[in-house]
């Protein structure tokens, strides 16, 4: 009877299948094959496609792997119906992969061609190969000279300047010292019409005179020398038009400057005339004039005694002596109560003091801002033992006979003692612990005065305090030569104190230096203009009375312009450090000359992390020459030459990195330029002409590619960059480049340019040819070529921005890690008005007469051609039609994981397609699954010391073969293959998704790129790339963590600008292409072509979307995306009404095929049931008659939640379990009458959920977001677990808390998903249908499972 029951449950559960499966398969589809394979032969797969068609769409799957397992057994017999089932399924499974893999063949050679005939690559590459080379070994040693001698012969330049400044002030107030000169030029009272903007200061400015700002305490008689000494700045400034700002700072507080400038910097950081300046509180004045080292200790007093207007008064000038440390002191906050505390933010500042870096600075005011009063009285005693402990610790000790002065307390107290406490046993814990300082510190007292309160007491502590007075009756201990105390001052504070004059000042106690050496500066922001400069400054003494400092500041552009534009071959570079490791330039660091934030330092091991690479550091901060070759990583065998060598007038060092392949460089031999060939300058505003155009946005001509030099084609980069380009300067470039008689003088380019261009002169005709005959020229927004010496040459011709550089753009740098590779790059905002566009790129090889090239040879260049991102979608639709199946989504992603091609990309959302969009914002399903593929993609870190970041991103591996599926979480309604497109960067995704709520998940923030959760990163773990801040210790410049020691991120990418055209050229120009939108009538005949938009929806004045009556097609400007009034990025959108109707994102789908599926399956289900009970009614008859006859029955748990089977209909609804009612497990249909399992326990489920204490339903959810367009959750994330995901969509029994992660949708045609049969072609036309409207779906893939809706828990032993 067991037996027959579990017959007829298998027979009915597989009936209750195939009738599901027939419902289902009409409405599925099938996928048409692509048009270049459908003359292959292929008959044999055909014929089994056609059997196997419905067969491929069916698994059986259990939710219990125990039962499953049970069922292998039992149903896995040889010729049984299961296994012919899995049989016919792995044979679809496997026709699906050979159809991928044929399309994405078809990808591949689509992208080949583009390159090879579109863009010329064949062409031009055959062109180097036939070019004649000379072997040219590199001279490191020669080239780490070269370098080093121009830096230097600038920086002694620069002091020779500074010198003569020095002379002429000293004179100044040698001879009018019975006269003083009080002549007054305010910088903030000149006339505007004084100040014009230039581009190398940043700044309105005038070269005509210096002018002058005087501090608010400085007396009117001041010796003041602005008008004498503008002339002599004035001479400077002609004589060297690279340098910037030269100024002279008088101890008496006037700070005069050339030029000069209304302070009308940009930045956030650039001063204005509006705030007070006092230059002394600065730290380029305090290093000149104290260059020694200084170690700071400042304590503010937060006691009881200290009023709330005080305590900030307190704060105030702790920020302002702060201010005036710099980079080579070191300096440590306190706050001192009843108990003593510093700033937790780094541990390391409560046992040392911290390097005064910017970095250190900012997060020490921070703590200083967070300092509140203590309820308990100020122990002074326990506060000044913490300073001199942090003095002991962070000083190295000096010999008795040697030692100086270098150390100051900083005090600003009240001055209040308690009951407990004695003022002269605090004052001989000073001497004391100062004696075994060896006298090295000085403390300064600052007196918080508080009306009514502060007595002479108070003050009396302060001075003796000070002073280190501690009266008579304390006999002090002798140590032998013990240099003699230094007294301090006791400054008194109120509301009307100027902190910058007194507190600001407090170094001054400390020794001067009058041997009047000049003083460098660390690379800086410029505050009153803008970019990276080094300060040379120097102190002005007359008969050792300081007068103040003189000073200039080298543009870093042009002082490293040798070592920021150095190259040598593609992989060799340069850097520079200064004496204490600090990395001055890198090329992990951006370009001096865009520089708009302040530096961050950091010390160049971060950056270096060869093998043994310590020594080369330590030789090069000793001041020391060598060279070494080290292997380049643990896991790198590359090797690497350093070679390395001290400036010698200044505290710097440069090194020169050669890698191994360089060593084997080729260079052209001197070549002609072809006869009767023109070259056409890109500044065509310059040299007008009657085939000008506008290419969208750019001043452009189709008559002709333009060349543009980078700033590292010409010798002296900065010069090029800081001067203007004029008619005669262009024609100048062009008669040299053009010149085969040698006769004309180079104009400033380095001497491999000009064979350079020669070699790619062919270049334009090959262009111009293909354009002829092409048929992708309504999608090709422009076609270029940069060569890695700095040439940049394009078709349409258009005028690129001055500062362009080539090898800092993304698909630039893509070709070259990827070479021979096409790179084909994200989206990004074209500059020329094109709209959001990508990039195929590739690299050309240094020639080889053989013609052949492996991926370890030299490039020359990098070709790249833009198309616009709706192009690229078509020609994924073309290749592979089962993209426009209603269930079916495809993408494209390259190595990154960044998307390339996407529904959600060209779908009409009333704005553009965002940037940098990564798989884990758009296929979350898939993202949750992929990371389990090892093999396939790896989640990495590296440091970017530019702004103190850990940086996680997604290596994909491009080596993949085959084609990969759901590995562990194949969730019933969603299936995807993956599969990488050969020959290139990317990879091809199809996803059919049927799924009708989304369950899970990828945290990404909506208000910046911070990561959830920086303690940890797992494999397995979904999340968007993101950043972490990274930990350095401030006190000794390390990383603060051992597993942050991660690699330094590649060189920062740079943004392109469009460049600013006068009006009065551009007027009345014509579109170089008129693109017709208007006429183009169809979605397809509009779809990609540049500048054109397939209108679809327009915005309403609510700001949602509706669909129009009519599409049709239209510019950009007029919808940008697809919808009528949508915002443009160029903001020139144009207004326009047009007949809508309610919009509709998601299309209905057919409801007769999904009922019948459902009353297949509902009627399988009854028939399972039936058998079901009849079969465990007649087993509990049984086992309750064996009971009432005494028999043995075995007794054995259920596996259904304990639960027993009801014995007979009428009996109560939970009666007591009868006796032997366990002896046999039970068949439970969970899905039908219990909670899902994975809802009773949190370890099995997707997400546990906690509401926020004081959470209401409006609440945020942190700013993490699924990406999806539904509300945030008022509950807050815990922890994301290993997605399991219930099939049965019922929950009983459980209420899901507000605010889950769902996104609902309609009904579709299937409620199950598996990958469409792609062999097949599609039954109706879907060309003229654009992309659906519909967010793509984001859900849960759990491992494979069942598709049918019922949880098998467990299954009776008798059966």
């Amino acid at each position: 009877m067991a037996s027959t029951s579990c017959e007829f449950f298998i027979v009915v559960l597989l009936c209750g299948s195939v009738m599901f499966i027939k419902a289902v398969s009409p409405s599925l589809g099938s996928a048409e094959t692509i048009q270049s394979e459908a003359s292959e032969p292929n008959t044999g797969t055909n014929k089994q496609r056609g059997s196997d068609k419905n067969l491929q769409k069916s698994q059986i799957n259990f939710n219990n792997p125990d039962l499953l397992r049970e069922l292998a057994s039992s149903l896995h017999q040889p010729g049984g119906a299961a296994s012919k089932v899995q049989s016919r399924a792995n044979d679809a499974d496997t026709n699906l992969d050979a159809t991928l893999l044929r399309q994405v063949k078809v990808l591949n050679r689509r992208f080949r061609f583009i390159v090879d005939s579109e863009l010329g690559l064949t062409s031009l590459q055959e062109a180097y190969d036939s070019l004649t080379y000379e072997d040219k070994q590199p001279n490191a040693q020669h080239q780490l000279d070269q370098l080093t001698a121009n830096v230097k012969s600038k920086l002694k330049k620069f002091v020779q300047l500074l010198n003569f400044d020095r002379a002429v002030v000293e004179n100044l107030y040698r001879i009018h010292r019975s006269d003083p000169i009080t002549a007054s030029q305010s910088c903030c009272k000149l006339r505007h019409d004084l100040f014009k903007y230039d581009s190398v200061f940043q700044a309105n400015i005038t070269k005509e005179t210096a002018c002058e700002r005087v501090s608010p305490v400085t007396s009117s008689n001041t010796f003041n020398p602005v008008k004498n000494i503008s002339q002599v700045f004035k001479r400077h400034q002609m004589a060297n038009p690279t340098l910037k700002w030269q100024y002279f700072n008088s101890e008496d507080g006037v700070h005069i400057i050339f030029p000069a400038t209304s302070y009308t910097g940009t930045h956030a950081h650039a001063r204005r005339c509006n705030k007070d300046m006092d230059m002394r509180n600065e730290p380029i004045y305090s290093s000149t004039v104290r260059p020694q080292a200084k170690h700071i200790v400042i304590l503010i007093d937060r006691g009881s005694s200290v009023s709330e207007a005080s305590l900030q008064i307190a704060k105030d000038a702790a920020e302002v002596a702060l201010a005036s440390l710099s980079e080579k002191d070191q300096v440590g906050i306190l706050s001192v109560g009843s108990t003593v505390q510093t700033c937790l933010q780094d541990g390391c500042y409560d046992n040392h003091l911290a390097t005064a870096t910017l970095d250190t600075k900012k997060q020490l005011v921070q703590y200083i801002k967070t300092i509140r009063r203590d309820t308990g009285v100020t122990n002074h005693t326990l506060g000044l033992q913490k300073a001199f402990d942090l003095l002991q610790k962070s000083t190295i000790p000096q010999n008795i006979n040697n030692s100086i002065t270098d150390s100051v307390i900083v005090y600003i107290s009240a001055g209040h003692i308690s009951e407990g406490e004695d003022a002269r046993a605090i004052i001989n814990t000073v001497i004391n612990n100062n004696r075994l300082f060896n006298n090295r510190a000085i403390v300064m007292t600052y007196a918080l005065v508080q009306e009514g309160i502060t007595g002479l007491e108070e003050l009396a502590f302060l001075r003796d305090l000070a002073e280190l007075d501690n009266g008579t009756s304390y006999q002090e201990t002798y140590r032998g030569n013990l240099p003699p105390k230094q007294k301090g001052v006791m400054t008194v504070l109120n509301q009307m104190s100027n902190l910058p004059s007194t507190v600001g000042r407090f170094y001054t106690i400390l020794p001067l230096d009058t041997s009047s050496k000049p003083v460098f500066s660390l690379p800086h922001l410029d505050t009153t203009g803008g970019g990276l400069i080094l300060t040379v400054s120097q102190t002005c003494y007359l008969n050792s009375r300081l007068l103040g400092i003189v000073g200039l500041e080298v543009n870093m552009a042009d002082l490293l312009e040798d070592i920021t534009y150095f190259k040598e071959g593609d992989r060799s570079y340069a850097f520079i450090t200064d004496m204490a490791g600090f990395t001055i330039m890198h090329p992990s660091l951006a370009r001096p000359i865009m520089a708009s934030e302040p530096p961050l330092y950091a010390d160049i091991s971060h950056f270096e992390q060869s093998v043994n690479f310590n020594k080369v550091r330590q030789s090069m901060i000793s001041g020391e020459s060598g060279t070494m070759i080290l292997q380049r990583s643990a896991n790198d065998s590359t090797v690497v030459h350093y070679t390395w060598e001290p400036v010698g007038n200044a505290p710097l060092s440069v090194c020169v990195v050669i890698m191994e392949q360089d060593f084997h460089l080729k260079h052209l031999k001197k070549m002609n330029v072809p006869s009767g060939r023109m070259l056409l300058y890109h500044r065509l505003d310059l040299l007008p002409s009657d085939s000008m155009c506008m290419h969208l946005k750019q001043l452009a001509t189709t008559d002709a590619s333009t060349l543009m030099l980078a700033p590292s084609s010409f010798s002296s980069p900065f010069e090029h960059l800081s001067q203007s380009e004029t008619k005669l300067v262009v024609q100048a470039y062009m008669a040299y480049l053009t010149d085969n008689t040698n006769l004309i003088a180079n104009p400033g380019f380095k001497s491999s340019i000009k064979d350079d261009v020669s070699a790619i002169s062919g270049l334009e005709n090959i262009w111009l040819s293909q354009i002829e005959k092409s048929s992708l020229n309504d999608y090709v927004v422009r076609r270029y070529l940069a060569t890695t010496s700095g040439i940049l040459t394009m078709y349409p011709g258009s005028r690129v921005d001055k500062r362009f550089d080539p090898s800092k753009r993304p698909w630039y740098k893509r070709a070259l890690a990827h070479p021979g590779r096409v790179t084909i790059s994200s989206p990004y905002l074209d500059m020329g008005g094109a709209g959001y566009i990508i990039t195929l790129s590739h690299v050309v090889f240094q020639g080889r007469s053989s013609g052949l090239h492996e991926e370890s040879d030299h490039v020359v260049g990098i070709m790249g051609i833009d198309f616009t991102i709706r192009y690229f979608y078509k020609v994924l639709l073309e290749v592979m039609p089962v993209c426009k199946e209603s269930t079916v989504r495809c993408f494209v992603m390259d190595d990154r994981g960044y998307l390339i091609a996407h529904p959600r990309l060209v779908e009409p959302v009333g704005r553009g397609p965002v940037e940098q969009q990564h798989i884990t914002h758009q296929e979350i399903l898939v993202s949750n699954d992929i990371l389990y593929h090892t093999h396939l993609v790896k989640k990495l870190r590296c440091n970017n010391y530019e702004d103190r970041t850990i940086q996680r991103y997604y290596s994909f591996n491009t080596s993949l073969v085959g084609v990969l599926s759901n590995l562990y979480h194949g969730e019933y309604c969603s299936k995807y293959r993956i599969v990488h497109v050969p020959g290139t960067n990317t990879f091809v995704g199809v996803v059919n998704d049927t799924c009708s709520e989304v369950t899970t998940f990828c945290p990404c923030s909506m208000y910046d790129r911070l990561c959830l959760n920086c303690n940890r990163m797992e494999q397995t773990e979904c999340e968007c790339p993101c950043e972490c801040e990274l930990q350095l210790d401030n006190c000794h410049g390390t990383l603060r963590q051992g597993e942050d020691r991660n690699p330094s991120c590649s060189d920062k990418e740079e943004n392109s600008t469009l460049p600013s055209v006068g009006e009065s050229i551009t007027d009345g120009l014509l579109q170089c292409y008129r693109y017709n939108c208007k006429q183009r009538k169809t979605f397809s005949e509009c779809f990609g072509v540049v500048d054109c938009e397939w209108c679809v929806a327009t915005t309403t004045s609510q700001g949602k979307l509706r669909k129009l009556s009519n599409p049709y097609c239209a510019t950009q400007r007029e919808c940008f995306g697809g919808a009528v009034g949508a915002k443009s990025p160029y903001y020139d959108e144009i207004a326009t009404d047009s007949q809508t109707v309610p919009f509709e994102a998601h299309k209905g789908a057919q409801v007769g095929p999904v009922a019948g599926a459902f009353m297949g399956v509902i009627m399988a289900l009854a028939l399972v049931i039936y058998a079901y009970r009849h079969h465990v009614h007649n087993n509990a008859q049984r086992r309750r008659e064996m009971a009432q006859n005494g028999s043995d029955a075995s007794v054995r748990m259920s596996q259904g939640d304990g639960e027993a089977e009801p014995e007979e209909e009428e009996e109560p609804e939970n009666p007591p379990p009868a006796p032997g009612a366990f002896g046999h497990a039970n068949i439970l249909l969970a899905a039908l009458n219990q909670p899902s399992p994975y809802h009773q326990r949190a370890r099995y489920g997707i997400r546990v959920w906690r509401h926020r204490p004081g959470g209401t339903p409006s609440e945020s959810d942190h700013g993490y977001s699924t990406m999806t367009p539904h509300e945030d959750s008022e509950y807050q994330y815990v922890e994301p677990e290993p997605i399991l995901v219930h099939v049965e969509p019922v929950r009983h029994n459980v209420e899901q808390p507000p605010g889950t992660l769902r996104v609902k949708r309609p009904k579709l045609t299937a409620p199950t998903a598996t990958l469409l049969d792609l062999s097949h072609p599609i039954s109706h036309d879907m060309s003229d249908v654009p992309p659906r409207l519909d967010p793509p779906p984001q859900t849960v893939l759990p491992s494979r499972r069942s598709l049918i809706k019922a949880q098998v828990h467990a299954m009776d032993t008798m059966c």
